[in-house]
């Protein structure tokens, strides 16, 4: 029994070594992983083809903004609603530029 718990403890400690040297090394394996170049994406990675995504749906929200915001600043001349409209058309614009940076 004596020679057991030495034996118990050893099996213990090397499996929570491996468990934490495993858990240190997943973020850096998945990280890799992520920027393989996998062939279902034509050759790109998974981290290019969503960067890629998100700056196409960033100049689509771009452009959905901008006009917008031209079409409000369009019918408030059109009304001759300009100065009282003046704080709506200010956000608007503010949001189109945001989306466009």
């Amino acid at each position: 029994m004596d020679f057991l718990k030495p034996v118990v403890g050893l099996v213990g400690t090397v499996a929570i070594a491996g468990w934490v040297a495993y858990s240190v090394s997943a973020p850096r394996n998945a990280e890799d992983f992520m920027n393989e170049p996998v062939e279902s994406l034509d050759g790109k990675s998974i981290n290019q083809t969503m960067a890629d995504e998100k700056a196409r749906v960033r100049s689509e929200q771009c452009e959905r903004f901008t006009d917008m915001a031209s079409d409000a600043w369009d019918k408030a001349v059109d009304r001759g609603t300009l100065d009282r409209d003046a704080d709506r058309l200010a956000q608007m614009q503010k949001e189109a530029d945001r989306y466009c940076k």
